[in-house]
């Protein structure tokens, strides 16, 4: 029966060993909130894992001017020295760093290009393209970082316009430059990305849809709006579900993510975005079915039927994710922290499993056990991503933050075990990025890191799926009318 036997809820009133008393799911979401940014910035903005641009001087400026209306009241937003934006990203590379760090200096941040892969795929793009995005949306919300008139967060409302050029050059070098006539798009060797794909259609989705917008969410205004460039990502996402619809997604992974990025589409609201409900429900119905050869999968599984619940309202759905939820907490020792029947999670993985177990709390209300939910969203979380060293490190709370953002307990912004980058490892330091993969030592009784690379798409999943731990800021569950 594998890693769905029942067994581990025995174990539901215990902690998880070398736990901390004081890690709960408000910690969890502050974490993944900053691990998150981590993540991204370190990629897009220093790391040079993929091919480079730059943007003109002249817009450059505008973007200074569009988030600063008093540039003369103390907060101006400045250009990192040694910032690199990156129009197409790598699939992995080596997160070590190769001179002594300097954070004021994005120069001295930049990994050993040694170690890249320098393969592209569409999910390595798609994730990237959507994790800019989602935190284009959180540098816009006016109560945590201010409007232009305000004499603080100026900073991260212009790191917010690099963001949201960053994600539309990526996007539009995808549709115009790699894309091939029918709207796919291939890996730099030639292969199709199925999962990918999809991933694509979810971003091209994301992007047509805010950058059309009057306002954001939770602002008066939206200082991204493009209309002309909202028309042609959404004619690039209708090109690519067009060539979708002949695509017969494969098993759990690919189904819950078909059935993600039709959610995404479907919100556009336009005739051929409508027409994707219909196909949204028949995956969801044979996500259903499909059998979870471990854990990952299985939170591909319950993410997949949870926002089929939401979106349909059809209670068959619900009752397929309560069974899938319960399935995978029946897998799960509290006491070790980890599924008893996996030796093993890759990042992708963990996003997988995070996303789901944070749907389920969102979504599923008092049709799961909550407590049981809420204890799993932390006792995973902390075993995973703290413990078993998926976040490799975490900068000091002083660096990569705003003044007004430093007021919050230390333990928000990283676990106290994880090193600072300099003693991360190597001879120069570790980026504060996920690891690739982490296997459970039985010696130990803990998760260790097996792969210390950086993956593109699952640490973009992950950085997508543990900023919509706050989806009272930036929601990943766009509604579908």
């Amino acid at each position: 029966m594998g890693w769905t036997v029942l067994g581990a809820l025995a174990l539901a009133g215990a902690g998880l060993n070398g736990g901390r008393a004081d890690f709960g799911p408000m910690q969890v979401m502050e974490e993944g909130y900053w691990y998150s940014r981590y993540n991204l910035g370190n990629l897009v903005m220093r790391s040079g894992l993929g091919l480079t641009f730059k943007p003109p001087m002249e817009v450059v400026k505008r973007m200074m001017q569009a988030v600063d209306a008093n540039p003369g009241d103390g907060d101006t937003p400045t250009v990192p020295k040694g910032v690199t934006l990156l129009k197409l990203v790598y699939t992995s590379g080596d997160p070590r760093y190769t001179t002594k760090l300097n954070p004021s200096d994005f120069d001295t941040q930049h990994w050993d290009p040694t170690g890249f892969e320098k393969r592209t795929t569409a999910s390595a793009s798609g994730w990237t393209i959507m994790k800019e995005a989602e935190w284009a949306k959180q540098f816009h919300v006016d109560d945590h970082f201010g409007t232009p008139a305000s004499d603080f967060g100026a900073q991260w409302r212009f790191v917010g316009m690099i963001m949201n050029a960053s994600a539309k050059t990526q996007a539009r070098y995808l549709a115009t430059q790699v894309a091939r006539t029918d709207g796919l798009i291939p890996s730099s060797d030639g292969s199709l990305d199925w999962i990918g794909q999809w991933v694509m259609l979810e971003a091209y989705a994301n992007l047509a849809d805010y950058l059309d917008r009057p306002a954001l969410p939770l602002s008066a205004s939206n200082r991204y709006r493009d209309p002309e460039s909202a028309r042609f990502f959404a004619a690039a996402a209708d090109r690519l579900y067009a060539a979708l619809t002949h695509r017969q997604p494969q098993g759990p992974r690919e189904l819950s993510q078909a059935v993600q990025a039709l959610v995404w589409y479907a919100a556009l609201g336009s005739e051929e975005a409508d027409a994707a409900r219909g196909r949204l429900r028949s995956l969801a119905l044979q996500l259903s079915n499909a059998e979870a050869a471990n854990a990952g999968e299985a939170g591909y599984r319950l993410r997949g039927l949870v926002e089929a619940w939401r979106v349909t309202g059809d209670a068959f759905f619900r009752r397929a994710a309560v069974r899938s939820f319960d399935r995978l907490i029946g897998g799960y020792d509290f006491a070790q922290g980890r599924f008893t029947a996996d030796s093993s999670h890759s990042i992708d993985d963990v996003a997988a499993i995070m996303g789901a177990v944070n749907a389920s709390r969102l979504f599923l209300g008092d049709a799961i056990d909550q407590g049981l939910a809420d204890r799993l969203y932390v006792n995973f979380f902390e075993s995973a991503v703290n413990l078993g060293g998926l976040q490799q490190s975490v900068p000091p709370v002083p660096v990569a933050k705003g003044a007004f953002e430093q007021q919050e307990p230390p333990l928000f912004y990283g676990y106290p075990s994880i090193p600072k980058p300099p003693m991360a490892g190597g001879t120069y330091g570790i980026a504060p990025v996920f690891a690739t993969r982490i296997v459970w030592n039985e010696n130990q009784r803990r998760f260790e890191v097996d792969d210390p690379r950086f993956d593109t798409a699952g640490a973009m999943h992950a950085s997508n799926e543990f900023i919509w731990f706050h989806n009272d800021e930036v929601n990943g569950f766009p509604e579908v009318k």
